[in-house]
Formats: C-alpha cells, structure tokens, sequence
C-alpha cells in the first residue's frame, strides 16, 4: 500500500498524467468534438432553451466563426436574442460604413439575469472586442421569487479568481470556480458530456437555427408556431386592422396560450440593491478594460401604457430602472442610450419581444455602436 501512494505522489506520475492531460483537453476544447453543432442547440422548449443559448454564448466566446479586425459584443437576454440577430445588425452596420470588417456576437440567454450578465463579460478578453453593448429591459435587476440574479450561465460560465459581486454560497462552490478558471477542460465539462453524448449517439435536430432574414410576419410566425402560423397570421392582421391593446392579446394568446403573460416584476417593484452592485461590477470592469461601451435601455411596447391597471406590466418601473441604470452606469464614465421608445406596437411578436428583422430594432443600433466606434 505505502509503495502504492509513493508512485501516486510522485513527480513522475504527475508529471506523465499532465502529458496525456494536456493533449486531451485541447483535443476537446478546441476543436469541433466540442464546438461543432449539435442537434439541440436549437432546441425552443423553454425548459432547455437557457441551456442551449449558454452553451452557444460559450461557443462564441471560445470558437468565434471567423476573424474581424471590429468586434462587436452584445450582452443580453431573450429581448435581444430576438432583436439583435448577428446577420441583421452586421447588414446594418456595413450599410453605414461599407469598408468596415466587423463581427457581431449576440451573448444573449433566455431569461438571464444581471448576475449572469456579469458572468459572461468575465470571458470578453477572449475576444477583446472594439464595442460592448450591455442591453438592460429592467428585470434582470429583480431577484426570482427565491432570491436570486443569476441562472445557468452564472453557473456554467463562472471563473475568477476573486469572488464576484455575487460570493460563492459554499467553499465547493468557491473551488468549481477556480477550478473552472485553470483547467478548460472542467470549466466545459457538462458542455462536453453533451456534446460527446450528440456526437455519439445524435439526436433529431431540435429546432432551426434563426434565420438571417425575414421578409414577412407570416415568416416569423412559421419558425415559431409551424403548425398554427395560419391562425397567428389571422389574428396579428386583426390586430392591425383595429389596434388596441385586447386585440393584441388575442393575438399573441393564440400562439402562446399557455405562457404566463401576467409580469414577474409587479406592483411598485424596483431594481434590487444587489443587483445595482452587479452592474456597477459588471461596468467597472468594461471600463477598466478601457472598451468602447454603452447600456442600452431596450424597446418597450407602446400597447402597456394602455394597461394602467397593471396587469401585464408594473407602472413606473421602468422610469426607476432608467434613472438606477443612469446613477451607476454614470459613476463609471458609460454612456446611458435610451431606447425605451424606439418602435412602435407594430414591431413587437409579443409584449415584450420584438419581431425578428422586421421591426428595424438594428438600424439605430448599428447608428449607436458606430457612434461607440468613433468615440
């Protein structure tokens, strides 16, 4: 026995582990054995939806598509997921300055809260990109009902050395962090049991990626409700024909009547104290970085100043989110863009989303990052 943990501890075998260690974890995390696609990236049910988007936001993070002299990344949730497409915000920009060599990366997960938001830009110095654009609609700022401003991609992307705004709840938690942070190959590890396991035995394709463009509503509607895009389409064209605020809700609850349409955020809810020191962590390190940087405050639907009921919105919220969003983003030097009111009702696929392309959402976005571009 003691022979046994003498070659166990001994330099040797350590250092013959490390030789077949090494080639392992680059083997795997740098090639397309674990960034290749899948067949559940695409994935809409919203039970594994965050997951998927987590593991694309690290796909680009570590194995960007191609090179490009400007970099543009954009951090946000499902809002900008569906606004803020890579294809339709790059056709924007070279539109406006045609000799530009730029890429856009959309980090963008459903349902991501500011602590995750935080998490992700801990990973920007990997691609060191020209803008950052940090996308805020105001409920990243508001803790779930138990308590917490942060999901999956906090957990799955967490690294650092230090702790975060946010400390760790245990000392295991504290060493997956750092363990995380040394060793790609466990930083990815449920990223690549997956993907192993796709590789292996590969699924039926969940989904179709977004696609690059939309010419139509009745498109939109058949990549996200196929089988009931004729019945979406009838009640959107209503809506259009007698604009109101029922009749928008009849048409979105025809295609998605089973989603909990009342606000998570209600009442006289504002943001969180703790989730203000996130974002004032989350903007001292872009402005440390010294990156070109603004926070965009997103779209909202003209349609929920008729809920003065507050039944599908919580009034004056996003008046507290703008001012609490200005105070901090101003003790860092970032510039605040107010995008509350850029579209009208008719650009929106709900009451929160915009609609893919169609609503224009990128063309005063691209004027915002190349303004951000020229300093």
């Amino acid at each position: 026995m003691s022979t046994n943990r003498g070659a166990a501890g001994s330099p040797l075998t350590w250092g013959l582990a490390l030789l077949f260690l090494v080639p392992i974890d680059v083997a795997i995390t740098r090639t397309p054995l674990l960034w290749g696609p899948t067949s559940y990236e695409n994935t809409h049910d919203l039970r594994l939806v965050q997951l998927a988007e987590t593991y694309k936001t690290a796909r680009k993070l570590y194995a960007p598509e191609r090179p490009a002299r400007v970099r543009v990344a954009l951090l946000g949730d499902s809002r900008l997921w569906f606004a803020a497409h890579e294809p339709y915000v790059e056709r924007q920009l070279r539109r406006r300055a045609p000799e530009l060599d730029v890429r856009v990366d959309t980090l963008a997960v459903f349902g991501a809260l500011i602590g995750d938001m935080e998490v992700i830009s801990r990973h920007l110095d990997r691609q060191a990109p020209s803008v950052v654009v940090l996308a805020i609609g105001g409920q990243e700022l508001v803790p779930t009902a138990d308590g917490e401003l942060q999901h999956w991609p906090a957990r799955l992307l967490s690294v650092g050395w230090r702790d975060g705004p946010l400390p760790p709840a245990s000392q295991a938690e504290r060493l997956d962090r750092w363990l995380r942070t040394v060793w790609p190959l466990y930083r990815f590890h449920e990223f690549a049991r997956a993907a192993l396991a796709d590789r292996i035995f590969p699924g039926t394709p969940a989904g179709r990626p977004l696609p690059d463009h939309f010419s139509s509503s009745r498109e939109v509607f058949d990549y996200f409700r196929t089988a009931q895009a004729p019945e979406v389409e009838a009640a959107y064209r209503a809506w259009r024909e007698h604009p109101s605020l029922p009749a928008f809700l009849d048409y979105v609850l025809v295609g998605h009547p089973l989603l909990p349409w009342r606000p998570r955020v209600a009442g006289d809810a504002r943001p969180d104290a703790r989730a203000l020191e996130v974002l004032d962590a989350l903007l001292g390190r872009l402005r440390r970085q010294r990156t070109a940087a603004f926070v965009l405050l997103l779209p909202e639907n003209p349609l929920l100043d008729l809920d003065t009921a507050g039944e599908y919105h919580s009034p004056g919220f996003s008046d507290r989110v703008a001012d609490a969003v200005r105070a901090v983003a101003a003790r860092q030097g970032i510039r605040v863009v107010d995008g509350r009111r850029w579209m009208p009702a008719e650009a929106f696929y709900d009451l929160l989303h915009l609609m893919p392309d169609l609503s224009g959402f990128q063309e005063p976005l691209a004027e915002e990052i190349l303004r951000a571009l020229r300093g």
